[in-house]
This record gives structure tokens, C-alpha cells and sequence, in this order.
């Protein structure tokens, strides 16, 4: 039976209007290509687990879906017209994110170095097919992948129908751009409203939030140049805000896993956050902000203060919408015909509550986050010497370091849960910073320059 809510039925829908990346003989194919290359350069090594992200096999066209007002199909065309994507480096960064590896438990340096050398022959095999494969793609209606639209439809799914007609939101779409210095913005017009997504987006917290697992998993092994491989696996990152990197050098430094529960939570940790970003623009809808922006500046006031204070609203509504699906969750599991068992009652309350609280961690450190990457980028831009194209600021948005204490201010009534993941994360990403900032100008803009193009 179709459901009745449109966005629940688009995203069994969807599927027919999906073009694959890959064949499953191809997909199948890069394991074995990859191993086969580890053994040549390292001889033999342990061989990982393979987990395979399929929502990223699958790309679409964000102009030809159901629900699309004219407006909203022509701002999809013309956004991708004005900044066009490399084929090339969509795709790898879409197989980048569909192929994750998970490694035995390290029984020395011997099966570090194999590990490092299958990340490498990854990269490889992956930026070739990407070369292939792109060709398929290189068309005016700009393929891009559904991770996007499958996002806006998880969040729009779980909302009352009546209350996203009520506020305008079912005039609301959403697209992947091509455009590196944000992360996600909504444009309004004479018929609705469009959610753009940087298009590297789930990649990069997909990568970011791997970096920290697998700091995080691997205190014990500690050693001397623990931070500079943190910077480097993290700088690419910084430079993608800040500056211009070719998309297979955001992933060059070999970032390992070594438990399939932690690769589970890595991608659960990337919903979660992309969920909140979706959340926080549909406020930007709910609350009228870009047509309000717009009249401020057209009297010619400044909008600084205003603008934050809408950022600031925008997170609160997301807030607000994560702790309604616990509400909703509440409410269908005691609404049940027959009434369900109290056990089974407190074992659904409890499960919500702990999702709550896991949605909870990964907005905060969605926040950690872009902190680190803020003042990361502005010690760049404060020690660069001018040869290097860096930004003077990073967006317009208030200080991620602001925006998550007013987070907290908004939650002051709770007892705040924080996973050990996430009190390890400030740490971690504080340590990094001292390290970029001890180094010299030299070495500092050397490695810079490796990565911007």
C-alpha cells in the first residue's frame, strides 16, 4: 500500500528515477583490484571487512522529481549552469564514500604499512573509475548523488503533514550544488523555497567523523607523530572551506577502522548531522528569514546582528524538530492496537530517549566540528604569506564555538549527555590546532601548498 505521506512514498519512488554509478560486477570488482595491488607493493597482509554504503551508488537528476514547483526546477539548472561540477570528482568522492574498509586489530607496523598501502591502491582504483565512469555523467542536467534528496525526505517524512502545509514547507525542494565555502543555504522565490547542499558535504563528514573513530579507537597506540598525521588527515578538510582541493586529496591520509561496529556508527553519526543541517534551513523556511533578510538589506541596515540571530533561531527550530520525533515516537508506541506490554513500552521509551541523546552528541559534534575547521582555517589565513589563495573568513554565520553554546544554553534544564567520543573530540582537535600553530612558516605553507590547487 502507498503511504499517505508523499515523502515516504517518493523515497520507494526514487529508486526508478536512479541512475547507478556501477554495475554490482564492477563494485564487486574493487576489493579484489585493490588487495591485488596491496599484495604486489607489501606481499601479504590482513584482509579487511568491506562495507559498502549503497545509498551513494545512486545518482538523479534533482530537476525531475515530483513535487518541484517551475521556480524551483529552473534555480536547479541555473545553479548548476553557474557552478558546474567535475564529473570526476563527484563520482570519487561518491565511491569514496561508498567503499569503507574495516581492518583486523593491528598486530604491528608490518600490517599497518599493508593497511596504508590498500588505502593508497583505493584512492588509485577509485579516482580511474571515477575518470571512466564520469564520462557517463558529463551531461547538462547534472547528475548528482541522492545521499541529498534522500536526507530531506528522511526529515520531511518523520513531520504532520498539516503542519508542513501550515508553514510552507511543502514548497520547499532541495539540490547538491557544486560550491565549496558552506555547507548547506536556502534561496526563496515566487514559488518556494530551495535547500542548496554543498555537494561535498557527506563525504567530508563522513571523513571527519572517521578520523575521530579512528583517533579515538586508537589511544593506545599513541606515538610520536600521532597529531602530524591528525593534521594532515584534517587540513584538506580546512582548505576545502577555506581555499580550492581536487576532491581525492580530501581523503590522501589512510584513516583506518577496525571494528564493523564503529563503521556503523561513523555512518549513523553522518545522518545524524546532515538531518540536523536539513533541519536548521527548513527553519530558515518556517521563520521567514530570507524574505526578512532581504527587506533589512534593501533598507540598508546592517544585518550582521540579524543574521545570526536567525542562525541562532534556525538551530533551535532544528532542536526543537529532533525532540519532536521523540514525542511522535512516544506516542505511537502507546497508541498501539493492542496496547503494547509495559516492558515493551519502557524498552521503546528507553530506545527513543537514547536516540535522542545519540542525535544529540552528533550535533554537538557536527559543532566540534566546524569550530575546529573556523579557527583552523584562520590560523592559515593569519600565517599565510600571500603566495596562497585563502579566504578572509570562512562564512557569515555566528562562531560555531557561539552557536553550540547557545545549543547548550537551550538544553541548560537537561542533564547533558556526552558520550566519551565526544569529550575525546575537543581534546583531540585542540591538540591538533597547538600542533599547526607550533610549526613554522615554512613547513606550514608547504604543506598548504600540497593540497591547494
Amino acid at each position: 500500500m502507498k503511504p499517505d505521506n508523499p515523502y515516504q512514498a517518493w523515497v520507494d519512488e526514487d529508486l526508478a528515477r536512479s541512475k547507478m554509478l556501477l554495475t554490482k560486477d564492477e563494485l564487486q570488482a574493487i576489493p579484489a583490484e585493490v588487495r591485488f595491488h596491496a599484495l604486489q607493493m607489501e606481499g601479504d597482509g590482513p584482509k579487511p571487512k568491506v562495507v559498502i554504503d549503497l545509498e551513494q551508488m545512486q545518482v538523479v537528476d534533482y530537476a525531475a522529481f515530483e513535487g518541484l514547483t517551475d521556480w524551483q526546477r529552473r534555480q536547479i539548472k541555473d545553479l548548476h549552469a553557474g557552478n558546474p561540477v567535475r564529473p570526476e570528482e563527484m563520482v570519487f568522492l561518491a565511491l569514496k564514500s561508498m567503499v569503507q574498509f574495516i581492518w583486523p586489530e593491528t598486530k604491528g607496523p608490518p600490517d599497518a604499512r599493508f593497511a596504508a598501502c590498500s588505502h593508497a591502491a583505493l584512492n588509485a582504483v577509485l579516482a580511474r573509475r571515477a575518470a571512466e565512469v564520469s564520462r557517463t555523467f558529463a551531461q547538462p542536467e547534472g547528475l548528482m548523488p541522492y545521499w541529498g534528496r534522500l536526507t530531506f525526505l528522511r526529515v520531511m517524512g518523520d513531520l504532520p503533514l498539516d503542519n508542513v502545509k501550515r508553514f510552507g514547507l511543502d514548497r520547499v525542494a532541495c539540490a547538491l550544488v557544486k560550491k565549496n565555502k558552506f555547507n548547506a543555504m536556502t534561496v526563496t522565490g515566487p514559488d518556494g523555497s530551495l535547500i542548496c547542499l554543498n555537494c561535498a558535504l557527506e563525504p567530508i563528514l563522513k571523513q571527519l567523523n572517521a578520523i575521530l573513530l579512528h583517533f579515538f579507537g586508537t589511544k593506545e597506540l599513541a606515538g610520536p607523530k600521532r597529531m602530524a598525521r591528525a593534521w594532515n588527515a584534517l587540513l584538506p578538510m580546512v582548505l576545502h572551506f577555506w581555499s580550492d582541493v581536487a576532491a581525492p586529496d580530501l581523503m590522501r591520509e589512510p584513516v583506518f577502522l577496525y571494528e564493523e561496529q564503529t563503521g556503523f556508527l561513523g555512518h549513523e553519526l553522518t545522518m545524524d548531522q546532515l538531518d540536523f543541517i536539513v533541519m536548521h534551513e527548513l527553519g530558515h523556511v518556517a521563520f521567514d528569514h530570507p524574505r526578512r533578510l532581504k527587506a533589512q538589506i534593501k533598507q540598508q541596515h546592517d544585518v550582521t546582528e540579524i543574521r545570526h540571530e536567525f542562525e541562532f533561531a534556525a538551530d533551535a527550530f532544528a532542536l526543537g524538530l529532533m525532540r519532536s520525533q521523540l514525542i511522535n515516537r512516544a506516542k505511537a508506541t502507546l497508541q498501539g492496537d493492542p496496547r503494547p506490554a509495559p516492558d515493551v513500552v519502557v524498552d521503546a521509551m528507553t530506545g527513543s530517549l537514547h536516540g535522542l541523546q545519540r542525535r544529540l552528541g552528533s550535533v554537538f559534534l557536527l559543532f566540534t566540528f566546524m569550530d575546529f575547521i573556523q579557527r583552523a582555517g584562520e590560523l592559515l589565513r593569519d600565517r599565510n604569506d600571500r603566495r596562497l589563495t585563502i579566504s578572509d573568513r570562512m562564512d557569515t554565520h555566528p562562531r560555531a564555538a557561539d552557536r553550540l553554546e547557545r545549543l547548550e544554553r537551550t538544553t541548560l534544564g537537561e542533564y547533558l549527555h556526552t558520550s566519551p567520543i565526544q569529550r575525546y573530540a575537543a581534546g583531540l582537535l585542540q591538540d591538533v590546532l597547538d600542533h599547526a600553530a607550533y610549526l613554522d612558516q615554512a613547513e606550514l605553507i608547504g604543506q598548504v601548498a600540497a593540497f591547494v590547487r
